[in-house]
Formats: C-alpha cells, sequence, structure tokens
C-alpha cells in the first residue's frame, strides 16, 4: 500500500490559507479562549450527545476502510466516527484536541465501498492537514461575531476561499486513495445530482455529460472580465463551492502525478 506525506496532496492555496487564518489576530484569541475554556468540549459535545456512534461492531466494514485511509495518510489515532440525519451535512471533520467524523446518514446509505474509501481518505487527509482546527476557528469566530460588530468582516474572504480551497485538498486525496479518475470527477457531483442521472452522464469518460459545461464556465470567468469580478465579489462573501473549479483540478492533478 501506498504511504503518502502531506506533501503529497494538500493544495498550495490550501497550506498557504491554513497559514494565514492560523497567523490571524482574531484567530489567535479564538484559539486562547479555547484553550482556556471548555468551549471546544461544548462544540464537540453538541454533535456526540445527539448524534448516534458508529462503532467496529456495527460497521464493520466502514472502519476496515477507515483504518485502511489512516494508514495510507499517516494518521496515528483512528477517529470516532457520527452519523446524523441532518440533510444539509454529507460528511465534515469536526472536534479539535481529538477530531471525530460526522456523516449524512442519507449521504452513507448511498455510498459503494470504493467510493467510501476514497471519502475516509479525504477526511483523514483534512485532519492531517488541520483542517479541524480551522473549522472550530470559524465556528468560534462566527460566533463570537455576535458580541463584536463587524468582527468578521476583515477575516470573512479568508475564510470563505479556505472553505472552497479545502476541497481541493481533500480531491487529491480521494485520487490517490482510489488511483481512479473517473470515480474522483463523479464524487464531486455525488450530492448534487440524483444518482440514476448521474450513472447516464458518464462522468470522467469521452461522453462525460458535464466537461463542457465546467470548460464553458471556467473560459467565461477567466477571460471575461465582467464575470471575473462577479465572481470575485460573490467568493469573498460566500463560500460558494465553484464544481468546475473542482472539476479541472482533478484533471489537472491526475496529469501532473500520472496516477496509476
Amino acid at each position: 500500500m501506498d504511504i503518502y506525506q502531506i506533501k503529497d496532496f494538500q493544495h498550495p492555496r490550501d497550506s498557504q490559507l491554513v497559514n494565514d487564518i492560523l497567523s490571524n489576530n482574531l484567530a489567535i484569541n479564538i484559539l486562547q479562549t479555547f484553550h482556556q475554556t471548555n468551549i471546544e468540549d461544548a462544540y464537540s459535545y453538541l454533535y456526540q450527545s445527539s448524534c448516534p456512534q458508529l462503532t467496529e461492531k456495527t460497521s464493520p466494514k466502514l472502519f476496515e476502510l477507515l483504518a485502511k485511509a489512516c494508514e495510507m495518510f499517516e494518521l496515528k489515532e483512528i477517529p470516532k466516527v457520527y452519523v446524523t440525519r441532518d440533510y444539509t451535512e454529507t460528511v465534515s471533520v469536526r472536534g479539535m484536541k481529538d477530531p471525530f467524523l460526522v456523516f449524512s446518514s442519507e449521504y452513507l446509505r448511498k455510498l459503494d465501498d470504493e467510493t467510501l474509501f476514497g471519502i475516509l481518505a479525504g477526511q483523514v487527509a483534512a485532519i492531517r492537514c488541520n483542517h479541524h482546527i480551522i473549522l472550530c476557528i470559524t465556528w468560534g469566530i462566527y460566533f463570537a461575531a455576535g458580541f463584536i460588530p463587524y468582527g468578521t468582516m476583515a477575516i470573512d474572504p479568508i475564510i470563505n476561499d479556505w472553505k472552497r480551497c479545502r476541497y481541493f485538498t481533500y480531491d487529491r486525496a480521494f485520487c490517490l486513495a482510489t488511483k481512479n479518475h473517473s470515480l474522483s470527477l463523479r464524487q464531486v457531483l455525488i450530492n448534487v445530482v440524483p444518482q440514476n442521472i448521474l450513472d447516464r452522464m458518464r462522468i470522467g469518460t469521452d461522453q462525460d455529460a458535464f466537461i463542457n459545461q465546467a470548460k464553458k464556465f471556467l473560459n467565461t470567468m477567466n477571460n471575461n472580465k465582467t464575470q471575473k469580478l462577479i465572481k470575485k465579489a460573490i467568493s469573498a462573501y460566500s463560500y460558494k463551492i465553484w464544481l468546475p473549479e473542482r472539476y479541472e483540478e482533478i484533471n489537472k492533478f491526475f496529469d501532473e502525478r500520472r496516477i496509476l
């Protein structure tokens, strides 16, 4: 089994933004507050008290794949896994000192083993890149924003940019874990397009029904000044994920790494 270090899968933009956020004064103050109080425990308890925990006995295949992903991406401790019925959630990493995973039950139900392994690899990679710490900080920032007028305006664009770029790292880990180009592209749309329609889109093949739309989006955003400004304005104060960018990054990563 291949073993990967952070430099093998963390996207450069993700790495830069993580450093920018962790060096921001507001983020530093939030972290200090977490260390001095039990806010982090309260944050974790919100999930752990209301979301059933999965175990090796209840979900043996999931934990077999999770253990494999941890070994592949050099995560020493296997994180706990919880499940929720929250339809806005797919899967995310939470916590800070002891990160854990939260899966949507509906999302988990639709995954085959290969896709599940890639997704778990992406979450393990996120922990290795300290994404759980940034997510915890952003939760603290927005909680504090209720007491500080305009307190998040300076850091909002950085956080929103990071929330998009972190998916590039996640996608790279998925690519390395599965080594499956078509599946890596398909998982970008798996929670957006109904499965029966997604099957007919032939994602990642010569008949890919999304690739032309993705290319058109990127060409317009890169070459039309007005559209470029609109995208920049939206991106500054929204963490909207631009699916065509993820598509392009996956294709670029496979080309550069020559993943087999």
